[in-house]
């Protein structure tokens, strides 16, 4: 009876891992989510494209809500995803042979995970072909739909600063020793 071969691992990081025979991987990963596992041959992946996705706009207006509600200490978190919209997301997008696009994003600082995934990826499918690098401006990568159209996008920075401002108010009553919930 002849020995089974053991398959060889490419890479094995946040994004998946890729072996000789098969991907793991995890589609509709994103900052917060972990995304589900989608385990497939190799013969079922058409491409992998690797996309450093930037949103200057928005990383700069969150910069400039966070800077002055750092006393409220929600402005750190403001900075800190404003900070991440500027550096760039990196996205991997996995391109099956039924036609779909499967979107996985990480954090900045996952930036390179995410290159070896894809490298690791695209020479199992197409050695002769490097990964290419893309740098886009863009919030919705790898779609044609635009989630978070202006109207949308006006009321929820609306609904933001006065969070903002509720919150700084509250802060204020407090520091000067009234309980924003006592009876009048």
């Amino acid at each position: 009876m002849p020995e089974a071969e053991a398959e060889t691992t490419y890479v094995d990081n946040i994004f998946g891992s890729v072996t000789d025979e098969r991907v793991v991987y995890h589609p509709n990963r994103g900052w917060l989510t972990e995304g589900r596992e989608e385990n497939a041959p190799l013969s079922h992946i058409a491409s992998v494209e690797f996309v450093i996705s930037r949103s200057f706009g928005n990383g700069i207006l969150l910069i400039l809500i966070g800077v002055p509600t750092m006393l409220v200490l929600v402005g750190v978190m403001f900075i800190l995803f404003g900070y991440c919209l500027l550096k760039g997301t990196p996205t991997v997008i996995v391109n099956t042979t039924d036609g779909n696009r499967e979107i996985m994003k990480g954090w900045p600082w996952h930036r390179e995970q995410a290159y070896d995934f894809a490298k690791a990826l695209q020479g199992r499918i197409r050695p002769d072909q490097e990964v290419r690098l893309e740098y886009v401006s863009s919030v919705s990568v790898g779609t044609s739909r635009h989630f978070l159209n202006r109207p949308l996008l006006v009321v929820a920075v609306m609904a933001l600063i006065f969070i903002v401002i509720w919150a700084i108010v509250w802060l204020g009553m407090v520091f000067f020793g009234f309980t924003p919930f006592s009876s009048l």
